[in-house]
Protein backbone atom coordinates (compact mmCIF):
# COMPACT_ATOMS: atom_id res chain seq x y z
CA UNK A 1 0.00 0.00 0.00
CA UNK A 2 1.18 3.53 -0.77
CA UNK A 3 -0.29 7.01 -0.33
CA UNK A 4 1.00 9.90 -2.45
CA UNK A 5 0.03 13.54 -1.87
CA UNK A 6 0.75 16.09 -4.58
CA UNK A 7 0.37 19.83 -3.92
CA UNK A 8 -2.43 19.22 -1.42
CA UNK A 9 -4.02 22.37 -0.01
CA UNK A 10 -6.94 23.01 2.31
CA UNK A 11 -8.68 26.31 3.00
CA UNK A 12 -11.35 27.28 5.53
CA UNK A 13 -13.14 30.60 4.97
CA UNK A 14 -10.33 31.85 2.73
CA UNK A 15 -7.71 30.97 5.35
CA UNK A 16 -5.08 28.47 4.22
CA UNK A 17 -4.69 25.55 6.63
CA UNK A 18 -2.56 23.32 4.40
CA UNK A 19 -0.22 24.70 1.74
CA UNK A 20 0.88 22.55 -1.21
CA UNK A 21 1.79 19.42 0.75
CA UNK A 22 3.70 16.89 -1.35
CA UNK A 23 4.86 13.65 0.26
CA UNK A 24 4.24 9.91 0.24
CA UNK A 25 3.68 7.20 2.83
CA UNK A 26 4.46 3.49 2.82
CA UNK A 27 4.35 0.73 5.45
CA UNK A 28 5.85 1.73 8.78
CA UNK A 29 5.12 4.50 11.27
CA UNK A 30 5.26 8.17 10.34
CA UNK A 31 4.96 10.65 13.20
CA UNK A 32 3.44 14.01 12.28
CA UNK A 33 4.74 16.67 14.67
CA UNK A 34 4.46 20.42 15.08
CA UNK A 35 3.07 23.05 17.41
CA UNK A 36 -0.69 23.46 17.96
CA UNK A 37 -2.32 24.96 14.88
CA UNK A 38 0.37 23.65 12.52
CA UNK A 39 -2.21 21.75 10.45
CA UNK A 40 -1.53 18.23 11.76
CA UNK A 41 -5.16 17.28 12.42
CA UNK A 42 -6.33 18.69 9.10
CA UNK A 43 -3.66 16.73 7.25
CA UNK A 44 -4.74 13.50 8.96
CA UNK A 45 -8.43 14.14 8.20
CA UNK A 46 -7.62 14.73 4.54
CA UNK A 47 -5.56 11.55 4.28
CA UNK A 48 -8.30 9.58 6.08
CA UNK A 49 -10.88 10.83 3.52
CA UNK A 50 -12.83 12.46 6.37
CA UNK A 51 -12.61 15.73 4.43
CA UNK A 52 -11.56 16.65 0.89
CA UNK A 53 -8.67 18.95 -0.05
CA UNK A 54 -9.41 22.18 -1.92
CA UNK A 55 -6.47 21.58 -4.23
CA UNK A 56 -4.02 18.89 -5.23
CA UNK A 57 -4.43 15.14 -5.38
CA UNK A 58 -4.13 12.14 -3.08
CA UNK A 59 -3.52 8.76 -4.70
CA UNK A 60 -3.87 5.46 -2.86
CA UNK A 61 -2.37 2.42 -4.57
CA UNK A 62 -1.66 -1.19 -3.78
CA UNK A 63 0.90 -3.49 -5.35
CA UNK A 64 -0.54 -6.15 -7.65
CA UNK A 65 1.34 -9.12 -9.08
CA UNK A 66 -0.11 -10.33 -12.38
CA UNK A 67 1.34 -13.25 -14.37
CA UNK A 68 0.48 -11.56 -17.67
CA UNK A 69 1.50 -7.93 -17.13
CA UNK A 70 3.83 -8.28 -14.16
CA UNK A 71 3.93 -6.25 -10.96
CA UNK A 72 2.10 -2.93 -11.04
CA UNK A 73 0.31 -0.47 -8.77
CA UNK A 74 -3.48 -0.47 -8.76
CA UNK A 75 -5.25 2.79 -7.84
CA UNK A 76 -7.98 2.51 -5.18
CA UNK A 77 -11.28 4.38 -5.15
CA UNK A 78 -12.33 6.37 -2.07
CA UNK A 79 -14.84 3.62 -1.23
CA UNK A 80 -12.11 0.97 -1.41
CA UNK A 81 -9.77 3.10 0.71
CA UNK A 82 -12.38 3.54 3.43
CA UNK A 83 -12.70 -0.23 3.77
CA UNK A 84 -9.04 -0.55 4.75
CA UNK A 85 -8.64 2.58 6.91
CA UNK A 86 -8.69 2.78 10.68
CA UNK A 87 -9.05 6.39 11.83
CA UNK A 88 -9.05 7.92 15.29
CA UNK A 89 -9.67 11.69 15.21
CA UNK A 90 -8.47 14.06 17.89
CA UNK A 91 -11.00 14.47 20.73
CA UNK A 92 -12.67 11.15 19.87
CA UNK A 93 -16.27 10.89 21.13
CA UNK A 94 -17.86 8.01 19.20
CA UNK A 95 -21.64 7.64 19.67
CA UNK A 96 -22.19 9.01 23.18
CA UNK A 97 -25.44 7.12 23.88
CA UNK A 98 -24.11 3.72 22.83
CA UNK A 99 -22.50 1.33 25.27
CA UNK A 100 -18.88 0.35 24.74
CA UNK A 101 -19.89 -3.12 23.55
CA UNK A 102 -22.62 -1.90 21.21
CA UNK A 103 -20.45 0.80 19.69
CA UNK A 104 -17.52 -1.52 19.01
CA UNK A 105 -19.89 -4.18 17.63
CA UNK A 106 -21.35 -1.57 15.30
CA UNK A 107 -17.86 -0.54 14.16
CA UNK A 108 -16.82 -4.18 13.66
CA UNK A 109 -19.77 -4.82 11.34
CA UNK A 110 -19.08 -1.53 9.55
CA UNK A 111 -15.49 -2.67 8.94
CA UNK A 112 -16.62 -5.99 7.48
CA UNK A 113 -15.47 -8.28 10.29
CA UNK A 114 -17.41 -11.59 10.03
CA UNK A 115 -20.31 -11.80 12.50
CA UNK A 116 -19.09 -15.10 13.98
CA UNK A 117 -15.77 -13.51 14.97
CA UNK A 118 -17.00 -10.26 16.50
CA UNK A 119 -17.85 -11.33 20.06
CA UNK A 120 -14.58 -13.15 20.73
CA UNK A 121 -12.57 -10.39 19.05
CA UNK A 122 -14.20 -7.65 21.13
CA UNK A 123 -13.84 -9.56 24.38
CA UNK A 124 -10.13 -10.06 23.70
CA UNK A 125 -9.61 -6.35 22.98
CA UNK A 126 -11.65 -5.22 25.97
CA UNK A 127 -9.81 -7.61 28.27
CA UNK A 128 -6.38 -6.51 27.05
CA UNK A 129 -7.35 -2.83 27.37
CA UNK A 130 -8.86 -3.34 30.85
CA UNK A 131 -12.34 -2.33 29.64
CA UNK A 132 -14.20 -5.63 29.98
CA UNK A 133 -16.05 -4.56 33.14
CA UNK A 134 -17.14 -1.37 31.39
CA UNK A 135 -18.55 -2.91 28.22
CA UNK A 136 -22.16 -2.07 29.16
CA UNK A 137 -21.34 1.50 30.14
CA UNK A 138 -22.33 4.31 27.76
CA UNK A 139 -19.51 6.19 26.08
CA UNK A 140 -20.69 9.49 27.56
CA UNK A 141 -20.10 8.09 31.05
CA UNK A 142 -16.49 7.02 30.45
CA UNK A 143 -13.46 8.89 31.71
CA UNK A 144 -11.19 10.59 29.18
CA UNK A 145 -8.65 7.78 29.26
CA UNK A 146 -11.30 5.06 28.95
CA UNK A 147 -12.87 6.80 25.96
CA UNK A 148 -9.44 7.19 24.38
CA UNK A 149 -8.94 3.42 24.59
CA UNK A 150 -12.29 2.80 22.89
CA UNK A 151 -11.20 5.16 20.12
CA UNK A 152 -7.96 3.27 19.65
CA UNK A 153 -9.69 -0.11 19.62
CA UNK A 154 -12.22 0.92 16.95
CA UNK A 155 -9.37 2.17 14.76
CA UNK A 156 -7.33 -1.03 15.16
CA UNK A 157 -10.12 -3.63 15.14
CA UNK A 158 -9.77 -4.77 11.53
CA UNK A 159 -5.96 -4.74 11.26
CA UNK A 160 -6.25 -1.78 8.85
CA UNK A 161 -3.81 -1.40 5.96
CA UNK A 162 -3.92 2.35 6.62
CA UNK A 163 -4.07 3.43 10.28
CA UNK A 164 -4.36 7.13 11.11
CA UNK A 165 -4.26 8.21 14.77
CA UNK A 166 -4.51 11.81 15.98
CA UNK A 167 -2.92 12.30 19.43
CA UNK A 168 -3.79 8.70 20.37
CA UNK A 169 -1.98 8.43 23.70
CA UNK A 170 -3.58 11.40 25.48
CA UNK A 171 -4.97 10.39 28.88
CA UNK A 172 -3.42 6.91 28.94
CA UNK A 173 -1.20 5.69 31.74
CA UNK A 174 2.26 4.22 31.11
CA UNK A 175 1.10 0.60 30.96
CA UNK A 176 -1.77 1.42 28.60
CA UNK A 177 0.51 3.40 26.30
CA UNK A 178 2.96 0.50 26.18
CA UNK A 179 0.22 -1.98 25.26
CA UNK A 180 -1.13 0.10 22.38
CA UNK A 181 2.33 1.06 21.15
CA UNK A 182 3.22 -2.63 20.87
CA UNK A 183 0.03 -3.32 18.91
CA UNK A 184 0.71 -0.39 16.59
CA UNK A 185 4.34 -1.39 16.08
CA UNK A 186 3.29 -4.90 15.01
CA UNK A 187 0.66 -3.45 12.68
CA UNK A 188 3.24 -1.17 11.05
CA UNK A 189 5.19 -4.13 9.66
CA UNK A 190 2.58 -4.48 6.90
CA UNK A 191 0.50 -1.29 7.16
CA UNK A 192 0.85 2.46 6.79
CA UNK A 193 0.58 4.04 10.24
CA UNK A 194 0.39 7.82 10.63
CA UNK A 195 0.42 9.26 14.16
CA UNK A 196 0.23 12.92 15.13
CA UNK A 197 1.72 13.99 18.44
CA UNK A 198 2.97 17.14 20.11
CA UNK A 199 5.04 15.07 22.56
CA UNK A 200 8.37 14.12 21.03
CA UNK A 201 9.01 11.61 23.81
CA UNK A 202 6.12 9.53 22.40
CA UNK A 203 8.08 8.85 19.22
CA UNK A 204 9.50 5.35 18.79
CA UNK A 205 12.98 6.05 17.47
CA UNK A 206 13.29 2.88 15.42
CA UNK A 207 15.30 3.43 12.24
CA UNK A 208 12.31 2.12 10.25
CA UNK A 209 10.08 4.99 11.39
CA UNK A 210 9.75 8.47 9.91
CA UNK A 211 8.98 11.96 11.18
CA UNK A 212 7.09 14.70 9.32
CA UNK A 213 7.40 18.19 10.78
CA UNK A 214 4.77 20.85 10.00
CA UNK A 215 4.57 24.56 10.73
CA UNK A 216 1.73 26.91 9.73
CA UNK A 217 0.29 24.40 7.27
CA UNK A 218 3.56 23.73 5.48
CA UNK A 219 5.68 20.60 5.36
CA UNK A 220 9.05 21.74 6.69
CA UNK A 221 10.88 18.45 7.15
CA UNK A 222 10.21 14.82 6.27
CA UNK A 223 12.73 12.06 6.89
CA UNK A 224 13.89 9.33 9.22
CA UNK A 225 13.70 9.65 12.99
CA UNK A 226 17.38 10.57 12.87
CA UNK A 227 16.02 13.99 11.83
CA UNK A 228 14.43 14.34 15.28
CA UNK A 229 17.25 16.53 16.59
CA UNK A 230 16.54 19.00 13.78
CA UNK A 231 12.83 18.99 14.70
CA UNK A 232 13.72 19.72 18.34
CA UNK A 233 15.84 22.68 17.21
CA UNK A 234 13.00 24.07 15.09
CA UNK A 235 10.46 23.70 17.91
CA UNK A 236 12.87 25.32 20.38
CA UNK A 237 13.27 28.33 18.09
CA UNK A 238 9.49 28.63 17.73
CA UNK A 239 8.96 28.46 21.49
CA UNK A 240 11.53 31.20 22.04
CA UNK A 241 9.78 33.61 19.68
Amino acid sequence: MRIALTNVGFTIENVGVLHEITCSFKSGITYVVGKNGAGKSTLLKVIATATSPNQGTINYTKLIRDEKIGTHRLPLTVEEVRKVIGFMPQHFTGHAEMTVERYLTYMAFHKGIPHAQVKALLNAWLNDANLLKLKRKKLRNLSGGQLQKVGLIQALLNQPRICILDEPFEGLDTEEKLFFKRVIQRLSFHSIVIISTHLLEEINQSEDNSVLYMDEGELCLYGGVDELDEVVKKLTVLNEK
